[in-house]
């Protein structure tokens, strides 16, 4: 069963290996994620500066353009650990009421993701930059619900909360899974959630349940908003 839960990422064949494996991962996951978010953000920051996008369409393509750069960056920071994309199912849009509502889900699934892994990040420097993700995918979520008519902190639930409920590892896989036809090979979407175990090797579980998601997110605004908002 693709949705099981595992304990770790990765098997290993001695204490030596594991050891080996482990300090490699977490100096890669740092170097990774230093340099490729110095990369992103100093190009997200270049082309925001020449310009202030309004409306709905301007900010389709914005929204469209986070997701393709939030995959960009954790296939960047995983390298040869980053999962392969899933394969999709029922992703293009009958038409615009629906998109956006299906838009709302999916941005409120990985902002609540995001913050439901927080506690189990081993790595500072991982965390740091999940935290950065899912603060843009909140903003977005925002921004939507607003376009609703919906009070702007409305989430998965249809809950008005002063504090973001995090979600769980079933509720993500619950939200998200009807539109993953398979993992494509991939890791389970899991990880372990038990803070008094986080590690490096739980770390890159956590990244990668990310990935999917971010996947799923990117895939979906590329197929749709072209349809909606010709951009």
């Amino acid at each position: 069963n693709d949705f099981s839960p595992i304990d770790t990422i990765n098997n290993v064949d001695s204490p030596e290996s594991q050891a080996e494996q482990t300090v490699g991962r977490r100096g890669f996951l740092r170097g990774g994620a230093i340099a490729a978010g110095g990369v992103a953000l100093a190009a997200c920051l270049n082309e925001e500066a020449q310009a202030a996008p309004a409306g709905p369409r301007q900010q389709f393509a914005l929204i469209r353009r986070h997701e393709n750069d939030h995959v960009n960056f954790l296939v960047g920071a995983l390298g040869p650990m980053a999962r392969p994309r899933p394969n999709f199912q029922n992703l293009q849009r009958p038409n615009l009421n629906d998109f956006l509502t299906v838009t709302l889900a999916l941005e409120n699934t990985g902002s609540g993701a995001y913050l439901g892994a927080a506690p189990a990040i081993f790595d500072p420097m991982v965390l740091a930059n999940a935290g950065s993700i899912a603060f843009v995918e909140a903003r977005h979520i925002g921004y939507l619900n607003g376009l609703r008519s919906k009070p702007m902190t409305e989430n998965l639930f249809g809950q008005e909360l002063s504090f973001e409920r995090a979600l769980t590892i079933s509720e993500v896989v619950a939200s998200a899974g009807p539109f993953i036809a398979n993992l494509n090979g991939g890791p389970p979407l899991t990880f372990d959630p038990n803070p008094a175990n986080a590690s490096p090797a739980n770390d890159i579980a956590i990244l990668n349940f990310a990935l999917a998601l971010e996947y799923l997110e990117r895939d979906f605004y590329n197929i749709n908003v072209p349809i909606f908002y010709g951009v």
